[in-house]
């Protein structure tokens, strides 16, 4: 698990901070929330191929399905064990049914509220500040530290905490930075706008 983990530290690293960089890099704080909104002009053509465009929002959409999957697997869980009868097999049509149905309310609910906030990227960095950067990068070094009691001595240890310290440092700034963003967003709300 601990090659694992670190495989996918690695692929994330790589991978979405170099594009952060890259991005601030090329565009500055002048770069829009939205990564392919830089690729165009104000007149909506492409600066880049078609294809290239297409290939990197299909891959988006991957990701986030991977993602969804990952983060509401525990609600799907709690409420289909609500809604689920054990007296009927795990297929049975009694069983699949509200799975299918709730499954489905949930996804689409989330997506009607994400299409009619036009600040919805702020709202998922607060998320992701306030609560992915917790469970992702702080509780598993402290769980780690304690569950093999790890001696203050130890080099782990305060690589661990060092890591713990740095990413509440990221999440509080990055909660900080959103919510300001949020107000900002606030002040020109419009149902469904695309900003």
């Amino acid at each position: 698990m601990f090659k694992g983990l670190l495989i996918c530290y690695m692929v994330v690293v790589s991978t979405f901070f170099s594009v952060a960089a890259s991005g601030y890099w090329a565009f500055g704080n002048l770069s829009s929330g939205n990564i392919f909104i830089n690729f165009m002009t104000t007149e909506g053509v492409p600066l880049i191929p078609k294809w290239l465009l297409v290939l990197s929002n299909i891959l988006v959409v991957i990701q986030l399905i991977a993602v969804a999957l990952i983060y509401a697997q525990p609600t799907f869980e709690i409420i289909e064990g609500r809604t689920s009868d054990v007296k009927y097999g795990k297929y049975a049509m009694r069983n699949i049914l509200p799975r299918f149905l709730l499954r489905t309310l949930i996804v689409a609910f989330s997506t009607l509220v994400a299409a009619m906030l036009p600040f919805f990227g702020d709202l998922s960095a607060f998320v992701g500040a306030f609560g992915y950067t917790p469970f992702d990068f702080i509780l598993p070094m402290v769980l780690y530290s304690r569950l093999f009691k790890l001696s203050t001595r130890s080099s782990i240890f305060w690589i661990n905490y060092l890591i713990v310290i740095v990413f509440t440092i990221v999440g509080l700034i990055g909660c900080i930075s959103s919510v300001r963003l949020i107000v900002l967003d606030a002040k020109t709300y419009k149902l469904f706008a695309n900003v």
